[in-house]
C-alpha cells in the first residue's frame, strides 16, 4: 500500500502542470494573438506549440502557399507519430467563405500514412462543386466520416462565396 501511494504521488507531480507565471501569461497571450492573426490571413491550419506528449497528435504548421500546382504546394514530410490539420476557425466557428489552402503530405520512410476527418461537414452538392476537400484525387464534399490511407496526399480545401458550414478536423497517423 506504501509503494503504492508512492508511485502515485511521483506519477501526480509528474503530471501536474506548474502554475503560470507573469511572463508565460503574456506570451501565451501573444501567441493566441499570433494563432487569430494567422488566421484572419485565412489559414487553415491549427498552429500551435508542441505539448511534448509523444502520443498527443501534433499541429501541421502552416502552409507557405496556397497553390494548386503541385510544384509549388508545400511539403510536409511527417515522421512516425499523429499530426492534425482542420478548417479555418474549426471548432469554434464555420470556415469562412472564400477560404483555400493547400498542401502535400508524404513520409520520411515511405511508410504509409492514414487520414481520419471525423467530424466533417462541408456544405453538400452531387459534384461537390461549390465547398469541398480533395484528398488525392478525391473530392470530399457534405458530412460523415472520411477515412483514406496511401504514401502521399496532396491536400486541398475550398469554399465558395455563399454558404458555409462547422468544417472539419482531420487526424494524420504514420505508424
Amino acid at each position: 500500500m506504501f509503494r503504492l501511494t508512492i508511485c502515485c504521488l511521483v506519477l501526480g507531480a509528474a503530471l501536474a502542470k506548474p502554475a503560470e507565471k507573469a511572463s508565460d501569461k503574456s506570451a501565451n497571450h501573444a501567441a493566441a494573438s499570433k494563432s487569430e492573426m494567422l488566421h484572419s490571413q485565412k489559414t487553415a491550419i491549427e498552429v500551435g506549440e508542441s505539448r511534448g506528449l509523444s502520443d498527443e497528435p501534433q499541429p501541421l504548421p502552416k502552409p507557405t502557399t496556397n497553390s494548386t500546382d503541385l510544384r509549388q504546394m508545400t511539403y510536409y514530410v511527417l515522421n512516425n507519430g499523429q499530426y492534425f490539420f482542420t478548417s479555418t476557425y474549426y471548432p469554434n466557428s464555420n470556415y469562412p467563405n472564400n477560404d483555400y489552402f493547400s498542401f502535400v503530405l508524404t513520409t520520411s520512410a515511405g511508410q504509409g500514412m492514414r487520414i481520419y476527418c471525423d467530424p466533417f461537414d462541408v456544405e453538400s452538392h452531387p459534384t461537390c462543386d461549390f465547398d469541398w476537400l480533395r484528398l488525392g484525387s478525391t473530392k470530399y464534399c457534405g458530412s460523415g466520416t472520411i477515412y483514406v490511407m496511401g504514401a502521399q496526399f496532396a491536400v486541398e480545401f475550398s469554399s465558395d462565396s455563399s454558404v458555409t458550414r462547422p468544417g472539419f478536423y482531420c487526424l494524420v497517423n504514420v505508424p
